[in-house]
């Protein structure tokens, strides 16, 4: 048992080149043309250009660590205490970055583990998945709800009001109402809206606008509490 884990340890398995290099330019096509993914169905605030060059780069250094890894026991211990020690001290901001990272480094490892079928098809199953959760996401976000508040309306001009809203918007709901008895028109009333299309806002504003030009309008979007 000594015997071969002395040889285990000190004979490292010969690896093929065309195999080798077959992984590299593999790993580096499936990763930029993920990065392409990026930069155009990525939701980020930060500059999506940033992560997206350094993807390929990620998956090819993945790539070379499995490739080592795999090759010889030994190297893969001392590869395991070197890479302890590496700490990364500036913070993912948004997790859609690190969700990219994760596929990345996914295909530096299917790259490096020979295993190049499974890389290819996987990759094409993850960008399925993330342009259905793009449409997914968009769906949901146009049938979002928004707060509506309108300052300085006439009491008598709420019905008149809620049916100019309620023209534009699938769902129209009652949240509250402050007045002032000694004067009718310092009235405010506050309504939960979900627009039939979301680049309709503006068009409900200026209808209000011009219908009510003595009112103030206060759009809030209720996703963000």
């Amino acid at each position: 048992m000594e015997d071969l884990l002395d040889v285990s340890l000190n004979k490292p398995i010969q690896i093929s080149i065309t195999s080798f290099i077959l992984s590299i330019v593999l790993s580096f096509i499936l990763s930029f043309l993920l990065s392409k993914v990026y930069r155009t169905q990525s939701n980020s605030f930060s500059n999506p250009e940033s992560l997206a060059r350094i993807l390929p780069i990620i998956s090819i250094g993945t790539t070379l660590i499995i490739v080592v890894v795999k090759s010889s026991l030994a190297l893969s211990l001392g590869l395991v205490g070197a890479l302890s020690i590496v700490r990364f001290r500036t913070p993912i901001k948004e997790p859609e970055e690190l969700a990219y990272i994760f596929l990345t480094i996914g295909i530096g490892l299917a790259t490096g583990a020979n295993q190049y079928l499974i890389s290819i098809v996987g990759f094409f199953l993850t960008i399925i998945c993330i342009l259905i959760n793009k449409r997914l996401s968009q769906k949901l976000n146009s049938q979002k709800s928004i707060s509506l508040s309108i300052n300085g309306i006439n009491i008598s001009d709420i019905t008149k009001m809620i049916e100019l809203i309620s023209n534009n918007c699938s769902s129209v709901s009652f949240q509250n109402l402050s007045t002032n008895n000694k004067n009718s028109e310092n009235t405010n009333i506050n309504l939960s809206i979900i627009t039939k299309d979301f680049k309709k806002i503006d068009l409900i504003a200026n209808e209000i606008s011009t219908a009510f030009p003595y009112c103030n309008i206060n759009i809030i979007d209720n996703s963000i509490y």
